[in-house]
């Protein structure tokens, strides 16, 4: 994956939480409380930005939790794109 900053990080995981919805199971299948471990431990950009690529990732790999979203949404394109992930799945 191309390095992604901490602030683009930031704008797509809002983008997709906020047009989206969370990813599924983000309690469960992902635990979401390792990064705030991690965040807590180490409390920077850096670490910031690797807890939201990660939960991206995530979002991409199960979803939403509402199962829905528009794959010809050009936004969202973009954003898979930027962190190589595929829509096609």
């Amino acid at each position: 994956m191309s390095k992604v900053t901490y602030e683009q990080a930031f704008a797509d995981h809002a983008y997709l939480w906020e047009t989206y919805g969370p990813a599924k199971d983000m309690t469960g299948g992902y635990v979401d409380q390792g990064d705030l471990r991690e965040l807590l431990r180490s409390p920077t950009k850096v670490t910031a930005r690797k807890c939201l690529v990660s939960q991206i990732e995530y979002w991409f790999s199960v979803g939403p939790e509402e199962g829905r979203m528009d794959s010809t949404d050009p936004k969202l394109i973009e954003i898979a794109e930027r962190h190589d992930q595929d829509l096609s799945s």
